[in-house]
């Protein structure tokens, strides 16, 4: 009589709990095991800087199942405390090894499913395994990391420093939590900006609210050496650049890569992009072993773009099809959208689909429109602004991104797109979206529909912009030229562009006078509308040269 169907799983968090879950559901009769190193499995990794931040106050909330819990529902054999040495292809077998015995020993399978996940970048320099000196990506770390900051809150005189290494996502989610516990704080970006995959035009609205909150920035800039005192702890840090930052706390926050050692030894194809390559099955480059989750490639459907992205959904839905194939079914994981959304103070920054500058360089003939709007209807209490960016082809008027940055809402705009996008739609069927209108969570032609309108406007030509970038060159190049302010007398007093000219909207058609019929003229107000309103009654009355500011004085300004 055959044996029964042996599938094991290298790693247990995301993909991994996923796979293994579909494998069940696929075959009640096949033998699942999973291979964890860790003591944790099927955590909320996301949740980590709640955690230390004390939003979530026990950490057993972050954990989505036991290895008792899961291991009984599903009939799976969970090893935690077990780390693989080694895969065996040519045997079908992998070499392991009980982390609390010492033992080692081998194990055979008929299919293979490498989930091993990511792990922090680290550098070489000394006083990196200092007791004050962090990274946050697994349970342990944040249990070490809320335990140090509880030690030391309120010890000693006066304010404690942070200094965060690297403008990501952990680090930039963590400032809450030092805030919050009087830590100053002090962060190091070696590139020209926070949060690099995003674009400058909602980046600029973050890193002026982070240094109006009291964290000092430092861009294009780097660590270049961990000064230690006599106790062995870090008590300062050196950059590329010569500042000397003092710090009771350092967090590295450089980021992540593929963890596949174990796949690349064995001989697995590692992509261009350091991640296994894996086909639409799942399947990697051997026989009988598949691949899911952060250590692998995931094909971007916008830009074609092979790369691990580091998401959770992803890598439950990569984990979901790698299960299911192994157990001998045939799913196709098609790729991803790719959507995005991190939480910084009371902020929320949200991305789905490319960006502006990812999508010129991958040679689109990329336009934007910038564009300011309540999170629900302005007549009910506590409507915020979002500050939204759509990335669109000029030409053809394909959709191909979007980001916002706000406190409110925008966790719904980004989905609401990232279901465009997957859809194929273009920038003006967003003005024909059907959706919900409810004035406590959005307004009659919502954020998203107005995107579409200004879209179908451009393609009339009834409308056209000019870019930030643009306009600040032709300030400093001196161009002839009118900058047309068509707000009220007391916004104008409040803050405008340097020799702009104020003629309220309300008052144009009696001051036509003012303007040249031949001259270049650029519109903009406090969001764009009633610019945009300026603009239509100069083109009506024959006026040929005029353009909008785009995103008018919130964009000139960039304050949230």
């Amino acid at each position: 009589m055959k044996n029964k169907k042996r599938i094991l799983i290298i790693g247990g968090i995301a993909a991994g709990t996923s796979a293994a879950a579909k494998c069940r559901r696929k075959d009640e009769e096949v033998e699942i095991v999973i291979y964890e190193k860790d003591k944790y499995i099927s955590y909320g990794t996301c949740g980590l800087p709640y955690y230390v931040s004390g939003k979530i106050k026990n950490i057993n909330k972050l954990l989505v199942n036991t290895s008792e819990k899961f291991s009984k529902r599903f009939n799976i054999d969970v090893k935690i405390g077990h780390e693989v040495l080694k895969i065996m292809p040519e045997d079908r077998n992998i070499l392991a090894r009980d982390l609390k015995s010492g033992k080692e020993f081998e194990d055979d399978y008929d299919e293979l499913i490498v989930t091993t996940g990511s792990v922090p970048i680290k550098i070489r320099m000394e006083g990196y395994e200092s007791e004050n000196v962090f990274v946050l990506k697994t349970i342990e770390d944040g249990l070490k990391l809320k335990k140090y900051i509880n030690e030391h809150h309120g010890q000693g005189q006066g304010r404690k420093k942070a200094v965060i290494i690297g403008g990501g996502f952990i680090g930039l989610e963590l400032i809450e939590a030092f805030l919050e516990n009087d830590f100053d704080i002090s962060l190091i970006e070696k590139t020209d900006q926070l949060l690099p995959v995003f674009d400058r035009e909602i980046i600029d609205y973050l890193e002026k609210y982070l240094k109006d909150s009291g964290v000092d920035i430092f861009k294009e800039d780097e660590a270049a050496r961990l000064i230690t005192g006599k106790d062995g702890r870090v008590n300062a840090v050196e950059t590329a650049g010569g500042r000397v930052l003092d710090a009771d706390l350092i967090f590295f926050g450089i980021g992540t890569r593929p963890e596949t050692s174990l796949a690349a030894d064995c001989g697995i194809e590692i992509g261009k992009s350091g991640a296994i390559t894996v086909d639409d099955n799942m399947k990697t480059s051997m026989d009988g072993i598949f691949a899911a989750g952060d250590c692998c490639e995931c094909r971007n459907m916008i830009s074609g773009i092979e790369r691990s992205f580091n998401l959770a959904a992803i890598a439950n839905r990569q984990g979901r099809t790698a299960g299911y194939n192994a157990a001998g079914g045939n799913e196709r994981f098609k790729g991803s959208i790719v959507a995005s959304i991190i939480k910084v103070l009371d902020l929320a920054i949200g991305k789905t689909g490319l960006g502006l500058k990812e999508a010129k360089m991958l040679g689109y003939e990329a336009g934007c429109i910038e564009l300011h709007y309540g999170s629900h209807a302005g007549y009910y209490p506590g409507s915020e602004t979002m500050h939204c960016l759509v990335i669109y082809e000029k030409d053809s008027g394909k959709l191909l991104g979007f980001q916002a940055i706000g406190k409110d809402g925008i966790d719904k705009r980004v989905d609401v797109i990232s279901i465009a996008l997957r859809a194929g739609m273009g920038l003006e069927d967003l003005g024909d979206l059907d959706l919900s209108y409810q004035p406590i969570y959005g307004s009659a032609r919502d954020a998203v529909n107005i995107l579409g309108l200004i879209g179908e406007n451009i393609k009339k030509e009834e409308v056209v912009f000019i870019d930030i970038p643009e306009m600040r060159g032709k300030i400093i190049a001196g161009d002839d030229m009118v900058i047309l302010d068509v707000r009220t007398e007391k916004e104008f007093a409040a803050g405008h562009i340097d020799g702009a000219m104020l003629i309220p909207i309300d008052d144009l058609r009696e001051n036509l006078d003012r303007l040249d019929r031949q001259g270049q003229i650029i519109i903009y107000c406090k969001t764009g509308y009633r610019a945009y309103l300026g603009l239509r009654i100069l083109k009506n009355l024959g006026f040929s040269d005029i353009r909008l500011l785009n995103g008018s004085y919130l964009s000139w300004t960039r304050k949230v």
